[in-house]
């Protein structure tokens, strides 16, 4: 086997191992369309794991229709921080696995500290995600920091490039929010009504954002932010969620309020005055973060 193979092998286990801590269930259909490798080479990827990698780690569940942690289950080729599965997620293009980075002598990252998101709350939020089930969980906000009890019915994990999120229909609030994934404790599956996303307006509607060089900068400065971000004509559109917008809008750290836009240099990009207007209903009338 050459060192191409051994590295391709390793990064295939690694997969078995953040799929089993974080998801709580490995299947060889990921493996398949992920590495594009056969299903026979996929099973044997994952028995090797147990056995030569870290045995008695995995099990398999006839009713999972995959392989389930152990009681005794412990990472062993990874350190069990949660950016390590958001890393494995996003180096993901269409149904094929791919490595974007590895450490190089010449190159540097800064990484965000990682969240406490504990991997049984990941599992459990994921599960009732992709099962349609209600989750009654205990959770603290900012609002309300006392710890207290909500019963939600997730559809989607959020990663907005700070933090871990899920969006659900509280059935507190009788409305779609955004929780918080650190801040969630004990989540149990209950019985009832669920609530599935085909009412969630700001999530299936979808938004262009303007944004254009601060007005506050001069004129080289804002050629210098405009060749920044590839501004064409000046302007820079993306699309999203209605529901994601604001966190597009943090990633760019984009002035949003008139208080921000006068910190030209802390906000060298700003929404267009059109757009802001054409955002206010639904962007700066209140959150729907919890």
């Amino acid at each position: 086997m050459t060192m191409s193979d051994k590295h391709e092998v390793l990064l295939r286990m690694k997969a078995v191992e953040l799929l089993a801590y974080w998801e709580g269930r490995v299947v060889t259909n990921r493996l398949v369309s992920w590495f594009g490798i056969s299903r026979q080479q996929a099973g044997h990827d994952i028995k090797r794991y147990i056995t030569e990698r870290n045995p008695k780690s995995l099990i398999y569940s006839p009713s999972s229709k995959g392989y389930i942690p152990s009681t005794s289950f412990k990472p062993v080729l990874t350190q069990g921080h949660i950016n390590e599965y958001l890393d494995m997620i996003s180096g993901i293009e269409g149904e094929t696995f791919s490595v974007t980075v590895e450490s190089s002598e010449h190159l540097a990252a800064v990484q965000i500290p990682d969240r406490s998101v504990k991997p049984e709350v990941l599992r459990e939020v994921l599960k009732a995600c992709r099962t349609s089930q209600n989750l009654e969980i205990t959770y603290s906000s900012m609002n309300n920091p006392i710890a207290h009890q909500r019963i939600i019915s997730p559809h989607t994990l959020i990663y907005t490039g700070f933090r871990w999120h899920v969006r659900a229909y509280c059935h507190t609030r009788r409305n779609y929010r955004d929780f918080i994934l650190s801040r969630i404790q004990k989540p149990i599956s209950v019985t009832g009504e669920f609530v599935t996303n085909e009412a969630d307006a700001l999530w299936h509607e979808s938004v262009t954002l303007s944004l254009v060089a601060n007005p506050n900068l001069s004129n080289d400065q804002r050629r210098l932010v405009e060749q920044d971000f590839c501004m064409s004509d000046g302007r820079l559109t993306i699309e999203v969620r209605k529901a994601l917008a604001h966190y597009a809008l943090q990633r760019y750290q984009a002035g949003i309020t008139e208080l921000e836009i006068k910190e030209s240099f802390k906000h060298p990009i700003v929404i267009s005055a059109e757009a802001r207007q054409m955002l206010k209903p639904f962007l700066f009338t209140g959150s729907s973060h919890d």
